[in-house]
């Protein structure tokens, strides 16, 4: 009679414990039911945007499914998104903070505006201007090749760390150029009628003459167009070139 009842009472322990696995996973299948998505830190991307990339994930139907996703694997992202983490609101809200990339430079592609990261890697293509991106000129590359998510492909991608130093240098010396242009394997810039070649290094030193030297020219040549040669420019040069347009 003893081991019948002992063995009544783990039949009831056992039966016990299967209704509460149950009742848990119930809650977390329904209690954690994703409603809404709100996201936050997008200035690129629309929130639909990124509302459509989380809820393409059959299994985000989950908000604690989200929560992981995003927090503790390697989730794929946008390609324009740098990263994207995910918070609860409450149990049926995930809130999703998006750190986007800061964007190099765009060119004409499609018709349409191709974006591209610190990385030469296209990022974003929209038919908006991002402000505080510049338009990037003379950048050849094959159109019938482009890949989002991977470099532009351009025969010699060192361009793009001379861009991003030309545009570091930019920022320090409060330069602000109307034109970047790619020259072979060089950078020009672009001040009203006048060009400034600066050649393929160096940049700091050269761009830090700029602003004096546009300074003179526009006191001794006003409103006269021409070269400024900066190609070869260094800390021992003694003087630089301005050549007037023809």
């Amino acid at each position: 009679m003893k081991k019948k009842k002992h063995r009544r009472k783990g039949w009831k322990i056992i039966l016990m414990f299967l209704i509460i696995v149950l009742l848990l996973g119930a809650i977390l299948i329904f209690g954690f039911r994703t409603r809404t998505v709100q996201v936050e830190g997008n200035e690129y991307y629309g929130e639909s945007s990124i509302t459509a990339w989380i809820q393409n994930d059959d299994l985000s139907v989950n908000t604690l499914y989200i929560l992981f996703k995003y927090n503790l694997t390697d989730a794929d992202v946008p390609s324009g998104v740098e990263s994207m983490s995910a918070s609860l609101v409450n149990p049926w809200t995930v809130k999703i903070t998006v750190k986007e990339k800061e964007m190099l430079g765009y060119v004409d592609y499609d018709g349409a505006y191709l974006y591209f990261d610190r990385n030469g890697i296209a990022s974003l293509r929209t038919k908006e201007i991002l402000e505080g991106v510049p338009y990037i000129e003379g950048l050849e590359f094959d159109a019938s090749e482009v890949e989002m998510g991977s470099v532009l492909p351009v025969s010699d991608d060192s361009i793009f760390k001379k861009i991003m130093d030309v545009s570091n240098f930019l920022t320090k010396y409060s330069l602000d150029p109307d034109r970047l242009v790619c020259e072979g394997e060089g950078i020009a810039l672009y001040f009203g009628s006048v060009e400034v070649l600066l050649g393929e290094e160096n940049y700091e030193n050269r761009l830090a003459q700029v602003e004096p030297i546009l300074e003179k020219l526009r006191e001794n040549y006003p409103d006269t167009a021409g070269t400024l040669h900066l190609e070869n420019y260094d800390t021992d040069s003694e003087s630089v070139r301005f050549v007037p347009s023809e």
